[in-house]
């Protein structure tokens, strides 16, 4: 278990004995689950920092009687939700639902701010995926000021070419990513990649994009 914790974000940079001392001094109660169970409903209270061993965790927005929107889902090892953690009204935005056999391990918030303060590097680990969410959060913002799919995707593409200083650009980003990123389908997605790329406007192939036709990325930008 700690050695696949150690490859997680959280203790990046760790060997697997120090993130078992860790774990042990902040008193983690392990919990485990089977595919479909409810580990946590939307609205609940996250003071317990849930850290994914194995398995895969579904987060789904409840919209009324039985019905639920899929939102995300979250892979072992990693941290399910830490920005919700410190929050003034910490309250989950999302029913969590094991998909598959999980194992969790439940931190008290307070145990884990001594986590924290017990290793610099895991303090600085946890910053960093932190600024990372809310960097997310505000391309998003962003992207939804663009009306049209092709908009959001032109600054997106555009932003790339200018970071990596080159017109061909490698993405990052699989496609159900950048779909939640602009808010959209993943098929809504990807019908308008196919579309920029029948019209010559772009060339892609596999995660490299080539811009072929920068002013008319601007133009979509505009709209």
């Amino acid at each position: 278990m700690f050695s696949i914790l150690a490859l997680s974000e959280l203790f990046s940079g760790l060997d697997p004995a120090d993130v078992e001392a860790l774990i042990e001094q902040s008193g983690a109660e392990p919990r485990n689950y089977s595919g479909g169970d409810v580990i946590a409903l939307q609205g609940a209270r996250y003071n317990h920092l849930l850290l994914l061993v194995e398995g895969v965790v579904r987060a789904e927005s409840d919209e009324g009687g039985e019905r639920r929107t899929h939102i995300e889902q979250v892979a072992a090892p990693a941290m399910i939700a830490p920005s919700f953690l410190y929050a003034r009204d910490g309250a989950l935005p999302a029913t969590l639902i094991a998909r598959d056999a999980v194992t969790v391990l439940a931190i008290a918030r307070d145990d884990f701010s001594g986590l924290l303060a017990a290793d610099r590097r895991v303090m600085c680990n946890f910053l960093q995926v932190i600024s990372t969410a809310n960097k997310f959060v505000s391309e998003k913002v962003v992207y939804l000021t663009y009306k049209t799919i092709k908009g959001r995707l032109a600054n997106y593409l555009l932003s790339l070419t200018e970071a990596q200083g080159s017109q061909t650009v490698v993405n990052p980003l699989t496609q159900r990513e950048m779909a939640t990123m602009f808010s959209v389908t993943r098929p809504a997605l990807a019908r308008a990649l196919g579309e920029l790329a029948d019209s010559g406007t772009i060339y892609v192939r596999n995660k490299h994009i080539t811009v072929l036709f920068a002013e008319k990325l601007r133009q979509y930008t505009r709209k």
